[in-house]
Parts: structure tokens; sequence; C-alpha cells
């Protein structure tokens, strides 16, 4: 029981050191998006997943070259021939007369004539002795292997490969972290603005109270202005329930842990929101995409693929040696000294050449070239394809500007309302029903404003991934 408490407090000890080292490396005053990216490049599960692929190319990129190499073996065994087998020879060829028994003694085994008569006697006879021992080594090595070059240019290839299919995971990752992170703020956004509405409606529902009691505004007034309240508080439970689910959802993409906490840089509407306009992209941006990379070395490598496979008509060479040393005794006594071991070795040179193979290799000649020429299609339907993105984001932001400017117009708009309908309701000009309305309206606004700035960041984030920049581009942020 002691020993179960110690490791309990051990553990303990250890989860509240890892959670203040962790307090003590997040960034003061709350993430930025490029530091969520560069937190997501380190922690990550499919990040890390893509990094060790890669460096599984770079092994088998040597196990290609370790194939040319001379490859060495050894080999060796220690039998014990407990029942040798037996083997029938003619009687004409025993030295004993036919139809007699003999017996052969001696290091190598023993006969006795058995079945027929005259020369059609056979003689049992037992070769070798019980126990045997070999010790073989050999060394191969090619000299020619027509797909050797290939095969090499085919691993490297693969490698680059590998490092593409790495960049895209980061990049998606880093589209995806930024989408949430986005999200996150403009709901954060949005609860502020909601705490701040609250206020006022606080301050305005205790001026009521007062009036109330002095008989100078009706009850269903009142009434009208504490539904409000009620109203905005609802809204604000509900904001607060999507803001966790949002920061969940960021600390997922960024891999870390749900228990941790994460605290955001604020964004305020008024200083922090800066539209821009959007570059002029590059004719071929599309070549900066991991994807369209990706189907460029993909296409290199069936090219490859049916290079090798033409090869194969040529013929391989290659090289070899072997040294062996063997025993046979009757006792086993392989350790002890006096007695031979006999040596062998011998050297040579292997061909291999398939001359006819049923026309296989240009039936596979005939498929790499179609998949080559699907390969090419590809490339043509992914270009088209990251065309219509790019295009389809540029008309959607330069919209959503134009909006942005609107509803933060609208915004001030509301507020002078409500403050002139405010003032007019205190002096007893405007009704209830008129300020509720200017409460409403500013609402609104607000909320409108928050839609559009969650799909004008979605825009410029289509708009940046289209072209293949996105990582560059959420780590200035």
């Amino acid at each position: 029981m002691r020993g179960i408490t110690r490791t309990t407090l051990m553990m303990l000890t250890l989860s509240l050191l890892a959670s203040w080292v962790r307090a003590q490396t997040a960034p003061s005053g709350g993430y930025t998006l490029a530091q969520c990216v560069e937190y997501a490049r380190v922690n990550n599960v499919n990040i890390k997943i893509a990094r060790i692929n890669e460096q599984i190319s770079g092994v088998q990129v040597q196990q290609i070259i370790s194939q040319n190499l001379p490859q060495v073996a050894v080999s060796g065994s220690v039998v014990d021939n407990y029942k040798i087998p037996v083997t029938l020879l003619p009687g004409s060829l025993a030295s004993a007369a036919p139809g007699s028994t003999t017996s052969t003694t001696g290091g190598v085994g023993s006969s006795t004539a058995v079945g027929g008569t005259g020369s059609d006697q056979f003689i049992p006879v037992k070769f070798g002795t019980q126990y045997t021992a070999t010790l073989t080594g050999r060394v191969d090595q090619k000299l020619f292997d027509p797909s050797l070059g290939l095969a090499l240019k085919a691993a490297k290839l693969s490698t680059k490969l590998q490092a593409q299919v790495t960049a895209q995971a980061e990049q998606t990752q880093a589209y995806n972290i930024a989408q949430a992170y986005y999200q996150t703020l403009v709901i954060d956004l949005q609860r502020r603005l909601t705490l701040r509405d609250m206020a006022s409606s606080d301050t305005l529902l205790q001026q009521e109270q007062v009036r109330l009691k002095n008989g100078t505004t009706r009850e269903i007034d009142f009434g009208r202005i504490q539904l409000n309240r009620n109203n905005l508080q609802s809204q604000l439970e509900q904001q607060t329930r999507n803001y966790e689910q949002a920061l969940n959802q960021l600390k997922f993409q960024m891999g870390m842990p749900m228990q941790e906490s994460i605290a955001l840089q604020a964004l305020e509407i008024e200083n922090q929101l800066v539209v821009t306009d959007l570059a002029t992209p590059d004719q071929r941006f599309f070549e900066n995409r991991p994807d369209f990379k990706q189907l460029l070395i993909n296409t290199q490598l069936q090219d490859l693929n049916r290079q090798s496979n033409n090869r194969g008509y040529l013929p391989s060479f290659g090289i070899y040696g072997t040294y062996g040393t063997n025993a046979q005794r009757q006792e086993f006594n392989f350790f002890k000294s006096g007695f031979p071991w006999f040596q062998s070795g011998a050297i040579g040179l292997t061909l291999n050449w398939t001359i006819f193979d049923g026309n296989q290799r240009h039936q596979r000649d005939r498929e790499n070239r179609l998949n080559l020429e699907t390969l090419r299609l590809q490339q043509i339907l992914a270009r088209e394809s990251a065309q219509l993105n790019l295009s389809n984001a540029q008309v959607s932001y330069q919209n959503l500007v134009t909006d942005i400017q609107r509803e933060r117009d609208n915004i001030e708009l509301a507020r002078k309302i409500l403050s002139v309908t405010e003032l007019e309701y205190r002096e007893g000009i405007a009704t209830s029903v008129t300020l509720i309305d200017a409460k409403d309206a500013l609402t609104t606004a607000q909320n409108n404003l928050a839609n559009k700035l969650i799909s004008l960041y979605q825009s410029r984030l289509d708009y940046e991934n289209s072209q293949g920049t996105i990582l560059d581009y959420v780590t200035q942020k």
C-alpha cells in the first residue's frame, strides 16, 4: 500500500511539473496564429507521422544502395545421423562370393548381402558417419544490373515525394488551425460585444427600477427592458458554449491536450481589422502547391518504372566465391584436436537473362504508358481546379471587403440611433418598443459583422491555400 501511495504521489508530482512547464512555455498575452501553427508543427500527430514516413523513405534509399554492395553470408550445421540411410549395391561389386554374407567395418559403415540369387543379389551399405559438421562462407557481388541506376533515381524521387507529402500535411494543418483560430476569435468578439450590451442593459434596467418605484414609467416598459436583458443573457451563455467548443477544436488541430488551458490574443474590430487588397498571383502559382508537385514527381516515378521494365530485357551478371570446411565423425568430438577438417572452395560467375517471358514486359510497358497519360491528365485537372478555387476566393474576398465596410458603418449608425433613442426614452419622447428595436438593430449589425468576418477570413485562407502559400501567410500572423 505504501508503495502504491508513493507511486501515485510521484505521478501526480510529474503531472503537475509537466503542467507547470507548459504554462511557463505558453506565450504571454495569448497565442498568435503563427504560434499556434508553430506549436502544431512540433506536436501534431499527423505532421509527426508524415515526418516519420519521410525518414522511412530515406532509409529505403540506403537499403537499395546496400543491395548492390558485396553480400557476405555464413552458414553452418552440426548433424547427428542417429539412423544412417541404407543404399543397396549390386552384389557383383562386393569382393565376397554371391550368396555369402559380407560385413564391412570401419569409419564409413557396414553391409550384408540380401535378396536374389547369384549376380542379382544386393548388398545394403551405410554411407557416412553418425556426426557431421559443416561451416560455409559465401560472398556475392553484382557486376552489372541494368535497373540499378533507375532504382536509385526512383528511391531518391520517393524521398522528394515524401517531403512534399510532409509539406502538404503541414499546409493542411495550418489551414485547419487558421480556420479554428479565426472562428474562436470571432466568437470571442461576439461574446465581448454581448457583454458590453448587457452592461448597458443592466444600467438601463437599474434606472428603470428607480423610475418604476417613482411611478414615472410603466410596468410593461420595465418588463420589455428586462426581457431584452434576459435574451442577451441567453445569447451570452450560448456564445460561451460555442467558444469552449471552438477552443477545443483549435487545441485538437494544434495537437494540444484537451485538459491544457490556452489563451488567444483578442480581436478588436476597431483596431485590428485591417482589410487589404489581394496581390495579383503569379501565372504559374499552382506549381507552388504540394499536391501539384506530388503529381509531377509521381509522373517521373512512373516513367522510371517504365524504363526499368524495358531494361529487364537485358541480362545481369554477378560474381561469387565460397569457402567451406566440414568434418565427419563417429563420435561427437569436433572440438578435439588431432582429427581432420576437410576444406572446399569455389569462385564463379552468375548470369540471369530472361530470353522470352510470354510478352509480359510488353504488356506492362503498355500499362505504364497508359498510367503516364493518366498522370498528365491529372496535372491538367489539378491546374484548372487550382485556378477555379483561386478565382472564387478572389471574388468572394472582394465582395466581403465591401460587405465588411457596410456592416461597420451599420454598427456606427445603430449606436448613434440607440444613443439618441435612450435619451429620448428617458425624456419620455420615445417608447420602450422603440428603445428595444434600437438595441436589437445594434445586436443584429454586430452579429452580421461577425458572420462576415468569418467569411472574410475563410476567403483569405482559401486564396492563400489555392496558391500553396498558406503556411507563409499564417506564420506572419
